[in-house]
């Protein structure tokens, strides 16, 4: 186990796993450069498990240590050329175990709908918790007019607010040199919706958004397009380098699905989220 800054070789030999990884079971959808993947990994403690077949690295576990809560999150790589000889399930097994150890009661893992990991997290008796559907918005197919007649919908009681906050070195769970981009919906002063944007080193071409659900009570009202347009506007207007959004929503989340489908995102892929129980002896 390797916890606390890898070496560069320890980091070029992982990166490679994870990118012959994704590159099998998501193809199209490109990896984590070396620097990004290196960065990642410096957020905050991770403690990772490589497995090796003569000296070559062909898995890879990590388990996210930089947060308090009960249930850590991981990852299992392994390389496509090296599936099927139990290399995934003993990376399950150590880390699971270093979960235990560390207090956590469940590890939560993501895997793509139908592939090799779907088939290791049921035959290794995990819980599936939700499916996600992964959306890829193309820049140049939305246009400014349009998100212009979206963003000037009234909404009596309500308003619109952003803020851009770049990431600096000592945050946990984020990346220095990061742009966090926030659009809320405001009733009363108070936050009742909002959707965040991250913007890889400020200039990067391809951005993650996360949208959090609006509060009881303001459902139903056109908010969470009237949020996602106002984001995609700043995004043309103040990052014109910016050429795709990715994005994930709960699959039984329909209504939010059906706002960014309306906006141009389409499915990519989908992947399971599955909860490891840890009880305690």
């Amino acid at each position: 186990m390797s916890l606390g800054e890898p070496a560069a070789e320890q980091v070029r030999a992982w990166h490679a796993v994870v990118v012959a990884s994704m590159a099998h079971d998501l193809p199209g959808l490109a990896p984590p450069d070396l620097e990004r993947f290196r960065m990642r990994l410096a957020t905050g403690p991770t403690a990772a498990w490589a497995a090796t077949v003569d000296g070559e690295v062909v898995g890879l576990a990590m388990l996210c240590l930089s947060t308090p809560v009960a249930t850590a999150k991981a990852q299992v790589h392994v390389h496509p050329a090296y599936r099927c000889r139990g290399i995934g399930s003993g990376l399950l097994a150590a880390l699971a175990a270093e979960a235990r150890a560390r207090g956590r009661n469940g590890v939560i893992l993501a895997a793509p709908a139908d592939g090799p990991g779907d088939g290791l997290c049921l035959r290794r008796g995990l819980t599936r918790v939700r499916t996600l559907h992964h959306l890829l918005l193309s820049m140049d197919d939305v246009h400014p007019a349009w998100l212009d007649e979206l963003v000037a919908v009234e909404h009596p009681g309500y308003r619109l607010a952003g803020t851009a906050d770049v990431t600096r070195p000592g945050r946990r769970g984020r990346v220095p040199g990061d742009v966090l981009l926030t659009v809320a919906a405001e009733h009363a002063r108070q936050v009742v919706g909002c959707t965040e944007v991250v913007i890889p080193g400020g200039i990067g071409t391809r951005v993650t958004q996360h949208d959090h659900p609006l509060v009881a009570g303001h459902r139903g009202l056109g908010l969470d397009l009237w949020i996602k347009a106002a984001m995609l506007r700043t995004l043309h207007d103040e990052y014109p380098q910016v050429d795709q959004v990715a994005t994930d929503n709960a699959e039984h989340d329909a209504d939010l699905l059906a706002v960014n489908r309306h906006l141009g995102f389409r499915l990519h892929h989908r992947t399971n989220e599955y909860r490891l129980d840890l009880p305690r002896p």
